[in-house]
């Protein structure tokens, strides 16, 4: 989080500017795609994700069907390209894997195409009653606890997510200290910069799986997570932000500890008024700063999309969650940056360098040359080795204009760790979504474990 550390702070923004590190040589590491992660699970946090992008049928994700036909797995109906489970009338699939049960919060979230069919995502309990359940029948939600629903309104018309796609995220929490009576669903129809509704939902305590539904026709499901970790997250006045990861005080499990992140970084185009308030950016966490929500060894490497096709590389130094930016560019009090051309291409690298003492920061341009090249920091580090890591396009609330006037479009692709020699993919499972704030007009598509990335529409 650019200048202001964790999601879980609600911090007064004040702008600073600090003086950049001193450039060093460009170093490069060898990536090699040889080993396999390993991650620790903490007790108590959960998290099922399910996307139909390898292949086989409903059961090679943790699904039991109900009903006929089965429901299959398709190409035909995509959300971004990413296949959909196709769901013909009264036929359904349950889930109970991966959950831990007796926690005081649950999130969900699901893409639904529900143009012919009646669409449903529930929690439910051991018995399968349905505990907490949005239902979409085209682009009209209605919600409720055990099989009692009222219609709730509309999904936004100026969505910019796939033309008959609607996109539930809702969080599930316990609101009193009676855990029996009191639980509401906060609900977010596709965006989160307000909540679409608050449901009662008082049996939710009893969670224990996932159900998806259809009546009166065929409906279509993707991009399906059920977790103890806080995926929509509504701070008004806060930065704007979407992304994918683990990290910061919102951890499932921990990643085996590495000392390198790589990812490269496909600018396509961006429009923006005003310097210094959008950016593009990957973070890792040391040991501290992946179990608590701390700036303290929070590290940072981005660029912010600046006016005219200027971008200016910066990153954060793991204490003071205020950007640095690079010795060969300027802070956006003074400038904004450089001419980068539309479809970027970049390359990000965070890496501790243990021998040394030290944490290198680079940015490699492979659309310019010369002195906008390469980006090179280093900072003094005794630390821990990295233990989380999660990634963010951001907005800074300080800005003179509305959200509205800025459009950026791109993708985070090859993101891996490891210890330079050994780099690991990040795959889909661990690459857990949160969305705080965004608008309608921005769209986090689904992570793709074809290309160890995703795309952005902003």
């Amino acid at each position: 989080m650019k200048k202001f550390g964790v999601i879980l702070i609600v911090l007064v923004f004040i702008f600073s500017l600090a003086v950049p590190a001193m450039a060093t040589a460009p170093h490069f590491i060898n990536l090699k795609n040889d080993i396999k992660a390993k991650a620790t699970t903490l007790s108590g946090n959960f998290a099922f994700v399910s996307e139909f992008t390898s292949g086989g049928n409903y059961s090679s994700y943790g699904w039991t069907a109900y009903g006929n036909p089965m429901p299959v797995i398709t190409n035909k109906t995509n959300f971004y390209g990413e296949p959909s489970i196709e769901l013909s009338k009264n036929t359904f699939v349950t889930s109970y894997k991966n959950v831990t049960a007796g926690q005081n919060f649950v999130s969900f979230q699901a893409a639904i195409y529900a143009q012919k069919g009646n669409a449903s995502i529930s929690i439910i309990n051991q018995a399968g009653q349905q505990i907490a359940e949005v239902n979409v029948y085209k682009n009209e939600i209605f919600a409720g606890s055990m099989g009692v629903e009222t219609y709730l309104g509309n999904a936004p018309s100026s969505s910019s997510y796939p033309q008959g796609w609607v996109f539930i995220i809702a969080n599930i929490q316990n609101t009193s200290t009676n855990k029996a009576f009191s639980w509401t669903m906060q609900l977010f129809v596709d965006e989160t910069d307000k909540i679409f509704a608050n449901v009662s939902v008082p049996m939710a305590y009893q969670y224990a799986g996932i159900e998806l539904g259809s009546e009166n026709g065929n409906s279509y499901f993707t991009d399906i997570i059920f977790t103890s970790y806080q995926i929509a997250i509504y701070y008004p006045g806060y930065n704007p932000m979407e992304g994918y990861g683990q990290g910061s005080g919102l951890v499932v499990s921990l990643l085996s500890p590495f000392t390198v992140i790589h990812a490269n970084m496909l600018l396509k185009n961006w429009n923006v008024p005003e310097t210094g308030i959008l950016s593009f950016q990957i973070n890792v966490m040391n040991y501290y700063g992946t179990t608590r929500s701390s700036g303290v060894g929070f590290f940072q490497l981005g660029v912010d999309l600046d006016p005219n096709n200027h971008i200016a590389p910066w990153y954060v130094p793991g204490k003071n969650m205020v950007a640095h930016y690079f010795m060969n560019s300027s802070s956006p009090a003074i400038s904004s940056g450089f001419y980068s051309p539309n479809n970027t291409e970049l390359s990000l690298t965070i890496e501790y360098l243990v021998s040394d003492n030290e944490i290198l920061f680079q940015i490699v341009d492979y659309n310019v040359s010369g002195n906008f090249m390469y980006w090179n920091a280093t900072i003094p580090y005794n630390g821990t080795e990295f233990y989380s890591s999660y990634t963010q396009l951001e907005f800074q609330p300080s800005s003179n204009y509305p959200i509205q006037d800025y459009y950026f479009n791109g993708s985070l692709y090859n993101i891996t760790v490891g210890n330079g020699v050994n780099q690991v993919p990040l795959n889909n499972s661990y690459m857990l979504p949160f969305e705080l704030n965004a608008p309608t007009t921005w769209s986090l598509t689904y992570y793709g474990s074809a290309t160890n990335g995703y795309n952005e529409i902003g």
